[in-house]
């Protein structure tokens, strides 16, 4: 990890780490000090509202106290979990028999921080096909390396890493992949002017392109044979590029796009292979996307334990 990188997060955790101390040390002359603002705004409302009763000036302050709890709580709890530990609902089977629907488990949204993704990290990430939801899926191929998945086993650069099954399905199948890593030069190839082509069936390339730029996993139907390439090697896709509306309004036109990767990428699949969405369907996961990674499981009661 960069130098620059792991000192703006030192500094970042040390000043917000500082913070919650310092509620902690200070917590009576804090929650005292918030009661003298929280009664004066009471007071502001009574005053601006002309508010006579004393039922009616019991009821505000009820609820204005009540609104300040719930909030000061509420944003606690979400930069805890933003920053610190991550609590995930588990909707799917894509991680049977590791993780199983309705799961619940709790994040290291830390770790990643100040260490690079390893091998094996159960991780959770915003998933490149509809920019939206949170995935979790088991990280098993690096930046650099060439993934194949051959007689459903994970093969990179050569050598089976797991005897772990993984079904050969989606675009990555019986292909060889690249994972791009940071510096690499990449291009993307339209084999065609797909405007063009949509123009003479009358499609309308705007709907089209607000298609791909809202689901990107929807390029390999819409506009196929869009080839990606590393270092003047085939490769996977990489989403992340059809998120970018002057890249996707070139390649619409038949143009080719080069560039240079400004960041790491990373392999994602489900332990559960035949019902698991991952990078074999939709390519590589970008550093930046990646939140945190689930390391316990504290619901249900019976299967509380560390994920691994």
């Amino acid at each position: 990890m960069e130098t620059n990188k792991l000192i703006i997060n030192g500094v970042f955790y040390v000043i917000l780490t500082t913070f919650f101390i310092f509620l902690w040390l200070k917590e009576k002359k804090v929650v005292a000090k918030i009661r003298v603002y929280r009664d004066r705004f009471s007071e502001f409302i009574i005053k601006k509202l002309n508010i006579r009763s004393k039922g009616a000036k019991k009821g505000i302050k009820i609820t204005v106290n009540i609104t300040e709890a719930v909030g000061s709580a509420l944003i606690l709890v979400l930069i805890i979990q933003k920053f610190y530990l991550g609590n995930f609902l588990v909707p799917t089977g894509s991680m049977i028999p590791t993780i199983v629907p309705k799961d619940r488990l709790f994040g290291n949204m830390v770790i990643y921080k100040f260490t690079e993704p390893s091998r094996e990290d159960i991780i959770v990430f915003k998933e490149p096909v509809g920019n939206k939801v949170l995935y979790t899926k088991r990280l098993m191929g690096l930046p650099g390396e060439t993934v194949e998945i051959y007689g459903e086993r994970l093969v990179i650069d050569g050598n089976q890493i797991t005897d772990r099954r993984y079904s050969n399905l989606g675009e990555l199948g019986y292909n060889q992949w690249i994972i791009p890593k940071k510096g690499d030069k990449l291009i993307i190839i339209p084999m065609e002017n797909y405007s063009e082509v949509f123009k003479q069936n009358n499609v309308d390339i705007a709907e089209v392109q607000k298609l791909l730029l809202d689901t990107p996993g929807a390029l390999a139907k819409v506009l196929p044979e869009v080839d990606f390439y590393i270092n003047g090697k085939k490769t996977g896709m990489i989403l992340d590029y059809i998120h970018d509306e002057e890249v996707l309004k070139k390649l619409l036109a038949g143009e080719t796009v080069e560039t240079t990767i400004p960041e790491d990428y990373f392999l994602a699949l489900g332990d559960n292979t035949d019902y698991s969405s991952d990078s074999r369907f939709w390519g590589f996961v970008a550093q930046h996307r990646i939140e945190g990674k689930a390391f316990v499981r504290f619901w249900p009661l019976n299967r509380i334990g560390l994920l691994k």
